[in-house]
């Protein structure tokens, strides 16, 4: 017995260390007179030379499952399917940043079977790397006392002071497309739109006007980008604080702080004069509260009135937000009992009052916005109808040419890009969308795979962790715009550029790399609830419910990979990862689970 589990243990190690040394590359071969050859031929292009970091791999594969081993007795099957499902995202999300399409897994018969030997050999690691958190996850002890003092004061100082290390350097910030039409909105250049909130566009707006008044207008922009960084300073530091309050150890809370502070592309979003940043600082507030509401099962009137202020925040922060608010309030509400259920259904009754007064009769009243164009929330239909012409233009009948030209313009069909919606998006005509929708679901039933490839292309770097992009970049030179506002750098260039570097560092260092991954964050949030559901904590989920939705709005929003759009999620990780914690170790009796 002993002796089959060796051999099955080398085995799989090798299997797990070939797939990691995949180049994923479409082989086609050379030997097209021998197909043994050639089959030899195209193994030889499918994995990268190896070196003696193959050892090193090799050795921890092999350690790994005889502990995990040693721990269990037979597999765990949840955790199994978990794993392969996983993996076949992996491979899958691959095949299409590199290919924009499914090639690399069945482009022919060789694909088929190294895809398949790819998803194997990462679902090994996977299962692995998940049993043993999972273990540890288990054994882990929460200290009676407190831990360190001070927490919050001193996480706020490392933070700030880490953030205004990027700002300074940079000064006065980084401006950005959607942050100067705010702006313009606001100083009443450019007429109101829906798709920016103008709550959001006012505080950008008084910053920079009171700034300008104070000093001039580098000191205006600072100001905005100072707001957020001490916002973010006290947000983030709190929610450690709170997990030493829940027993969570103080060095996992100094580890979430220095996330925060050390992370380069949290510096390089504080500089940046964008709506993102203030906007994940509210979910993670509102997400503070709701756990202090979660945990002391009662909605006493602080917590009640933190948890109104930051939910009518957050969503009037994002034109999306309420959409991940509104579903966490009503579960919070579905789930206590008694007095507190009712206190639960007052709370999420006063954030949609609260928001429709603002954003329908205030704004109403104040400015002209106008709605949404409906065009927003259909970037995948519109890019899966896209894909569709540009693959099967020749099936395209006469009448869904005439429907599509209605609602987008036929002829430009061939601007489709995979990776970003905007420029089908922005040739919507308007007008009833009606018979569009009636022959979107008939071209569905004629190529199905065709429109889950159009989903996939456009939403890959949120599915799995394969892609980076932090997008708030370190500027060199401003705008035409915003020089005209006199915005410009106080220090040499050299500066800037030295931050552009790290900038660009972050994005290819080893292990660094990986946390400006937006997808990292994603598997991150799905490996947390199968814990949850796991040990039976169905209660703990009702706090990752507006990470999860976030999740969705963006693979619904223009780009494929951007961490901007899942900054909500990102922030709120590392809480979310002490709540599991302190869910997995808290008893049946007191979750009130059964």
């Amino acid at each position: 017995m002993r002796r089959y589990q060796k051999i099955r243990n080398v085995l799989l190690t090798v299997i797990v260390t070939l797939a990691l040394q995949c180049t994923f590359e479409v082989c086609l071969g050379g030997y097209v007179d021998s197909n043994l050859v050639n089959g030899l031929n195209k193994l030889c292009g499918a994995f990268t030379v190896l070196d003696y970091t193959d050892l090193l791999t090799a050795a921890a594969v092999f350690v790994m499952l005889k502990e995990v081993k040693k721990r269990e007795a037979k597999t765990d099957v949840a955790t199994l399917v978990l794993s392969v499902i996983l993996s076949f995202l992996l491979i899958v999300c691959i095949s299409f940043k590199k290919y924009d399409s499914a090639i690399f897994l069945w482009g022919n018969s060789f694909q088929i079977l190294l895809s398949t030997f790819c998803v194997l050999g990462f679902a090994v690691l996977l299962y692995l790397v998940l049993r043993l958190v999972y273990f540890g996850l288990e054994h882990v002890e929460l200290p009676a006392e407190q831990g360190k003092k001070h927490l919050h004061m001193v996480g706020f100082f490392v933070i700030a002071f880490s953030w205004l290390f990027w700002i300074l350097l940079n000064y006065p910030g980084t401006t950005s497309g959607d942050g100067l039409v705010q702006l313009k909105q606001f100083l009443g250049e450019q007429d109101w739109g829906a798709a920016h909130p103008p709550f959001s566009s006012a505080i950008m707006g008084i910053c920079f006007v009171l700034g300008r008044t104070i000093a001039d207008a580098n000191f205006g922009f600072f100001l905005y980008c100072l707001l957020q960084t001490l916002v973010g300073a006290y947000a983030f530091s709190l929610s450690m604080k709170k997990l030493q309050e829940l027993g969570i150890s103080w060095k996992w809370c100094a580890v979430g702080i220095l996330f925060f502070a050390l992370t380069p592309f949290w510096g390089t979003y504080a500089q940046w004069f964008e709506k993102d940043l203030l906007y994940a600082e509210m979910t993670v507030l509102q997400a503070v509260y709701l756990m202090s509401v979660l945990k002391k099962k009662e909605c006493g009137g602080k917590d009640a009135a933190g948890l109104i202020v930051f939910s009518v925040l957050s969503c009037l922060l994002r034109n999306n937000g309420i959409y991940a608010i509104v579903p966490a309030l009503l579960l919070l509400a579905i789930y206590l009992k008694g007095k507190e259920r009712r206190k639960a259904f007052l709370v999420l009754l006063a954030t949609v009052v609260i928001y429709e007064l603002i954003t329908v009769a205030g704004y109403r009243a104040l400015i002209d916005v106008g709605k949404p164009a409906a065009s927003e929330g259909l970037s995948v239909p519109f890019q899966q109808t896209a894909r569709y012409v540009c693959e099967y233009e020749d099936e395209v009948t006469e009448y869904e040419r005439q429907v599509i030209n209605d609602t987008l313009n036929f002829d430009a069909m061939k601007n489709y890009e995979p990776r970003i919606s905007d420029p089908i998006k922005i040739l919507y005509r308007g007008g009833d969308l009606g018979p569009y929708m009636k022959i979107w679901v008939q071209m569905f039933f004629k190529h199905p795979g065709c429109y889950v490839a159009a989903f996939v292309n456009k939403g890959y770097g949120y599915l799995a962790p394969v892609e980076q992009n932090i997008e708030a970049w370190i500027q060199l030179e401003y705008p035409e715009y915003a020089q005209e506002q006199g915005i410009h750098h106080t220090f040499p260039i050299q500066t800037s550029e030295f931050l552009l570097q790290i900038w660009f560092l972050s994005m290819r260092l080893p292990l660094i790399k990986y946390l400006c991954t937006p997808g990292l964050y994603t598997w991150i949030l799905v490996v947390l609830a199968f814990f949850l559901w796991k040990k039976k904590r169905y209660s703990a989920l009702i706090l990752l419910v507006p990470g999860f939705i976030n999740v969705l709005v963006c693979l619904a929003s223009p780009m494929s990979n951007a961490i901007r759009y899942e900054l909500p999620t990102v922030a709120v990780i590392p809480l979310l990862v002490g709540w599991t914690v302190y869910s997995v170790h808290t008893t049946s009796r007191q979750t009130g689970e059964e």
